[in-house]
This record gives C-alpha cells, sequence and structure tokens, in this order.
C-alpha cells in the first residue's frame, strides 16, 4: 500500500498545476477491460483528492464492455468482486503524482493515473495496474528489472460514433481504401492524422519511435520508447486513449479491436521483453553463448511457451480476439520460438547487450496493457524461478507445417477460459482474485455472445432455410 501524500508534497503538486495554468484535473485508473475510467474536478479541489483519494462506484468492474448489462456475482464467490449482493460500494482513485501530464488536446487539462483502492485504502486486488506493479516487484526481488517495448496497430475508420451504430463490418470504410505496408507513399496520403498523433504524442509526453502504414486499409502501427515495465504499460494504455481522443476529434474513429472486419488484417499488440540484472546488464544475453541467447533467456522463453495457452484469454480477452488468429496472420497460434521468425509465438532478437530480447506475439490490440504485460512477464518469470529448458527453436515457416505440428493455442474465447481457471501460473503471479473476477467476466461475455443473431448467420441461412 503507498503512503499517503504529504501535506508539503501536495502543495508542491498544486503548485506545479497553477504553474502550467491548468483548471481542470482528471484523475484516471483503468479496469479490466482497459478501458480509462474516472472523474474531472476542478483544479481547486486536486489538493482534497490527492490527499483522500477520489470516490467514485465500483460497478463498473461487473460492466460488459458494451456497458449493455452488469455481470452477476457467480453462485459461491467469496472473493472481492463487486455485485448487486455489496450495493455498488464507493472506491477510491489515488493518484500517482509521479504520473501526472498536461494534456495537450484539451485546454488548461491535466491527467493523473490512478490505482484503485478500497475505502479502507487497502489497494483492489483485481486492478490491473498494481497486478503489473506486483509481478515487477516480484521480479525485482528475484534480482531482474523487467524492461518492455510495445507495438500498437489500430485503424482510422471515416466513421463518427452515429455512424457505427447503423453499420455492418463489412460496410465499415477505412482511412484508405488499399493497403500498403511500409508503403511510403500511402504513409503519405495517412501524413495528416499520422504527423498530429506524434507530434501530439510528442507534447503528452509519449515520444513515437517509429510510425507506419500495416497491413490494412486505413491501418497504422506505431512503436513506443522501451522502458520499465510499468512505464511501458502506462504509455501504452495512454496512447490508446490519446488516439481515440485525438481521431475523434478530427471527425473520425480509432480502432484498436482484434479484427473489425473478417477481410482485413488483425491489430496485434507485440510486446518486446527484457530483464536487467542488479548491474543493469541485459541478463537475456550472454556473448559466451549460442547466438547470445543466456540460461535466462532459454528459461523466460520456456515459461512462456508452457504458459501462452493458459494466459490466452489475457492476451485474447474478448470472443473477437480469436478472428485474429490463423494461416499468414502474423499472430502467434503455436507456442513455438526462433530467431527473427515473424510465424511463431515467441520471436527472439539477437543484437547484443543492447537490444536482445523476446518478442511475445500472442497479444491482440484489443488486449488490456497491463494484464497483458503482466501475463507475459509471469510467464517468463515463472519459467526463470523453475529453471525450465525451451523445446528446439524453429527455424522455418511455423503456418506452412501439418495443423498437428505443434501443440496448437485456444482458437476461441471459451476454449481460453477454461485453461485460465486452472493456471498455477496465473492464480501465483497475477492472483486468485484477479483470475476469479476475470473468469467470470470472460465467461458472461461467452454466454452474451452465443445467444447473438450474427450478420453471417442471416446471410446464410434466412432465405436457405
Amino acid at each position: 500500500m503507498e503512503p499517503p501524500l504529504t501535506d508539503e508534497e501536495i502543495a508542491a503538486v498544486a503548485d506545479k498545476l497553477r504553474d502550467d495554468l491548468i483548471d481542470t484535473v482528471i484523475l484516471a485508473g483503468v479496469d479490466s477491460h482497459g478501458i480509462m475510467r474516472g472523474k474531472r474536478v476542478p483544479v481547486d479541489q486536486a489538493p482534497r483528492v490527492l490527499k483522500h483519494g477520489m470516490p467514485l462506484c465500483d460497478v463498473f468492474w461487473v460492466m460488459h464492455i458494451d456497458e449493455s448489462a452488469l455481470v452477476d456475482r457467480p453462485e459461491g464467490y467469496t472473493h472481492y468482486f463487486p455485485s448487486r449482493v455489496r450495493g455498488y460500494p464507493d472506491i477510491l482513485a489515488v493518484a500517482d503524482v509521479a504520473s501526472l501530464r498536461v494534456v495537450p488536446w484539451h485546454p488548461s487539462t491535466a491527467l493523473f493515473l490512478c490505482n484503485w483502492h478500497q475505502l479502507d485504502h487497502a489497494p483492489v486486488p483485481i486492478d490491473p495496474r498494481a497486478i503489473l506493479q506486483r509481478v515487477v516487484g516480484r521480479s525485482q526481488d528475484m534480482g531482474l528489472d523487467p524492461f518492455c517495448g510495445i507495438e500498437l496497430e489500430f485503424y482510422v475508420l471515416r466513421e463518427d460514433s452515429a455512424s457505427l451504430l447503423r453499420r455492418r463490418p463489412a460496410d465499415l470504410v477505412p482511412l484508405s481504401d488499399r493497403p500498403s505496408t511500409y508503403g511510403v507513399v500511402k504513409g503519405s496520403e495517412h501524413e495528416p492524422i499520422a504527423r498530429l498523433i506524434r507530434s501530439t504524442m510528442a507534447e503528452f509526453g509519449l515520444p513515437i519511435e517509429a510510425c507506419n502504414p500495416e497491413t490494412g486499409p486505413g491501418q497504422f502501427e506505431l512503436t513506443l520508447r522501451y522502458s520499465s515495465a510499468l512505464q511501458a504499460a502506462d504509455e501504452a494504455f495512454l496512447f490508446k486513449t490519446a488516439v481515440k481522443e485525438i481521431v475523434a476529434q478530427q471527425g473520425f474513429v480509432a480502432t484498436f479491436m482484434a479484427k473489425p472486419r473478417a477481410d482485413w488484417a488483425g491489430n496485434s499488440c507485440h510486446l518486446h521483453l527484457s530483464l536487467r540484472d542488479e548491474q543493469g546488464a541485459n541478463a537475456f544475453y550472454d556473448d559466451s553463448a549460442p547466438q547470445g541467447i543466456s540460461e535466462v533467456m532459454r528459461s523466460f522463453i520456456a515459461g512462456s511457451l508452457r504458459s501462452m495457452g493458459e494466459l490466452s484469454a489475457v492476451f485474447g480477452p474478448t470472443v473477437n480476439s480469436y478472428r485474429r488468429f490463423g494461416p499468414y496472420s502474423w499472430a502467434a497460434t503455436t507456442a513455438t520460438w526462433g530467431i527473427d521468425n515473424r510465424s511463431t509465438g515467441m520471436r527472439v532478437i539477437c543484437e547484443g547487450d543492447a537490444g536482445t530480447r523476446a518478442e511475445n506475439r500472442r497479444p491482440g490490440g484489443d488486449a488490456n496493457p497491463y494484464l497483458a504485460t503482466a501475463a507475459a512477464l509471469a510467464g517468463g518469470l515463472a519459467g526463470i524461478e523453475e529453471g525450465l529448458t525451451p523445446p528446439a527453436m524453429v527455424d522455418d515457416d511455423v503456418y506452412a507445417y501439418p495443423r498437428d505440428a505443434f501443440p496448437e493455442l485456444p482458437r476461441s474465447l471459451k476454449e481460453a477460459i477454461g485453461p485460465l481457471a486452472a493456471s498455477k501460473v496465473a492464480r501465483r503471479w497475477l492472483g486468485e482474485d484477479f483470475v476469479r473476477h476475470f473468469v467470470a467476466m470472460k465467461q458472461a461475455e461467452v454466454d452474451a455472445f452465443e445467444l447473438a443473431v450474427t450478420d453471417w448467420e442471416v446471410a446464410r441461412f434466412l432465405e436457405a432455410v
């Protein structure tokens, strides 16, 4: 539990807000879906909420992602789970003052990232940011400091919130009509939006390392800077929200949905992971080992592969997530690894002490950055704890192998729920409360999906039968 801020610390923050001519403060945290939740307060209220926390109803923990309904408390559930039985009490948004940043696309506005606490100031055990903080802390207790670089893909659509309500998937209009992977000319067509995003992110304190058109029409990939795991997840979370707001101000819609249309490429969230030892050296690199891959890295890869299936519901948290997985989708369909091999589940990049890392290619753009990062680290760190050895690496095209050549990962959210519920890695590293909560939420989503009538069913069956 974080120590409360002193009056002197609060006064220093208030002075900073005044110096920046701020009149509105956003206090916001992340829910299980990866959605930003919080409140805006006038700047004169900032000292009060920084000292005591800002109360708000905990109902968002049990809302479906589209807020169409609430998820009931599972029968016999005894752990932390806000429900009708508890009457939806308040929780507290407790600001991380180090996260303060000015929001350049809103006038005179600043934002604090928050952790969620109960009214007695105990942490909410299912808070995704706190879960990642706990995983990072356990890693540091092992003498290993985790670092991460996150690559995010998204589409920009010539739509708005109103038009989306009338659209079938096949009617969605992308920013550009044709794809052009890494295309400089098409990138120039996108540049008014891309430049606006890059320049605004730089003002927001989120500098972009690279930007390019991706494989889908109107699809972008942007690479965020490599940093400590918590900072990387914070920045990915802020980036996703910022992109949506900036693009909406231009009259468009940005989506990180894993597969907005069946004929479009999926949106990914690739995690580039490494660990530094207590001397600050890259624990994944050993110049005396083949390809420079240390035994620590080999065990991390082994743990990542072993847990990839049981953590799939975290990496792919919606029913739509699994539309992304298929041959030549460049998504991780198998628990395999290889050096600079984008057809495997774990791509190893060997670039000496400065750049040797492991890229987990399983998460989609719809994944919660905190939970995806925590799960990816948990699987790998468990492998290090247990001294696991990875299977043989794959040097060629995994997609060209027969389907049964490697153990397949779950092909639907329904398939992924059971392995997560039974996962010892998830329970040990992410927490019993989280697993119970997340499984209940994902089962509710599957139940809702199985009652839905899709456009595909209507087109296929309506006239024929």
